[in-house]
């Protein structure tokens, strides 16, 4: 053979030879499915979205090792959203166009509500990490179709608080004090309509900034109603200045809180001022499943820090929408996805063990919520 004859039968084998490694390539590693992940990892709610922003990356980890989805690996693809409603309806019009599978949003409620209005219309399947109701289900009883939550709804932790309240308290009256913003604000109103259902009297309902430092005039409007107990609706660390701020004004009566304290931060700013809290929380401290024990033991050995609720209900996300995408052979419709997911198939995970139907997105019950209280400077299962 010439020169120029084996340069020609080179030049002609090159493109057979390049099929041969991308065949090769493709048997040895399939294309991941690609989840959105749109959280707030910066700005205000940073305390809330970097435990999840933790417990997806390692849920990413833990999935793929066990084989990932009918032989696929997952890969979250997580964005910033700044704890902005803007910028997050941007970053999911921007994820479905790049094609992911499904997305999981969000940190705050105002940024959950923004996704679900886009992903809901482009019918894509949305798994929320926020507890209020109805990102999914209108005042009407309508369902959105592909919207699941992944925590105990905020009905859910209301009947548990002012069910403790009243058992184990006495308490027969109530006055509400929450954050003025979309999360607090139902909270609040949902709270309302328990108590009402419990033959519990409100007496009175305030609202503060989220980012307020002064309580004063509500916290002495409520104090004058005479309440048996108040009821704090909100998240972060504003709640632990309230309720710093109704003991110095001299309120020792119980504090009735939402899931939204059950955070160290909560303790460490309200210091002795947390004695008498009861509050919702998602994870059993003294119980645990064996879900649960296994997400904190590998969540504590993996990154040295406390898991936090926040990051159990990323941890659940992943399972939820991992049970449905092996369900469905992994088809990423978001109408294939929810009829799966509304059959009501048992899907253990660290805060409890879901079970969806078409009328319940939330998948929980009331036994999913454990009430804790403050001891030692921890959070303990209350008696």
């Amino acid at each position: 053979m010439t020169r120029s004859q084996y340069i020609r039968a080179a030049l002609v084998s090159l493109p057979m030879l390049a099929l041969a490694l991308s065949a090769v390539r493709t048997s040895a590693a399939p294309e991941p499915l690609r989840i959105g992940a749109i959280l707030s990892y910066s700005g205000p709610s940073a305390p809330l979205g970097l435990p999840q922003v933790n417990a997806l990356k390692l849920a990413e980890t833990q999935v793929n090792a066990h084989g990932g989805v009918n032989g696929r690996p997952i890969h979250f693809e997580i964005v910033d959203d700044e704890a902005k409603p803007d910028v997050a309806s941007q970053l999911a019009t921007q994820q479905i166009a790049s094609g992911v599978a499904a997305i999981i949003c969000g940190t705050r409620v105002d940024t959950t509500n923004a996704v679900a209005r886009i992903t809901a219309q482009a019918g894509m399947l949305q798994i929320i990490l926020t507890p209020t109701i109805s990102t999914w289900r209108a005042k009407n009883g309508a369902v959105s179709k592909t919207i699941f939550e992944a925590q105990a709804s905020d009905e859910l932790e209301a009947k548990a608080v002012l069910a403790y309240g009243k058992s184990k308290l006495g308490v027969k009256k109530i006055a509400i004090i929450h954050d003025a913003n979309f999360f607090g604000t139902s909270g609040a109103d949902i709270a309302t309509d328990v108590a009402k259902a419990a033959s519990i009297d409100v007496l009175g309902n305030e609202a503060y900034a989220s980012d307020a430092t002064d309580f004063t005039p509500q916290i002495q409007k409520l104090m004058a109603t005479n309440p048996d107990a108040i009821v704090l609706w909100g998240a972060t660390t504003t709640p632990a200045l309230v309720t710093k701020a109704m003991r110095t004004l001299g309120f020792t009566k119980p504090v009735l809180a939402s899931g939204g304290v059950d955070s160290d931060a909560f303790l460490k700013i309200a210091g002795p001022a947390s004695a008498n809290v009861y509050a919702a929380g998602s994870l059993s401290k003294q119980h645990p499943t064996p879900e649960q024990k296994a997400f904190v033991a590998l969540y504590e050995k993996t990154y040295n820090i406390p898991a936090v609720p926040f990051a159990a209900q990323a941890w659940d996300a992943t399972a939820i929408l991992v049970a449905a995408l092996k369900g469905t052979g992994g088809k990423t419709d978001g109408k294939t996805l929810a009829d799966w997911l509304e059959k009501g198939v048992a899907i253990p995970a660290s805060q409890a063990t879901f079970r969806f139907s078409p009328s319940d997105h939330n998948g929980e019950t009331n036994e999913s919520v454990h009430i804790i209280v403050p001891q030692n400077g921890e959070w303990t299962d209350a008696k």
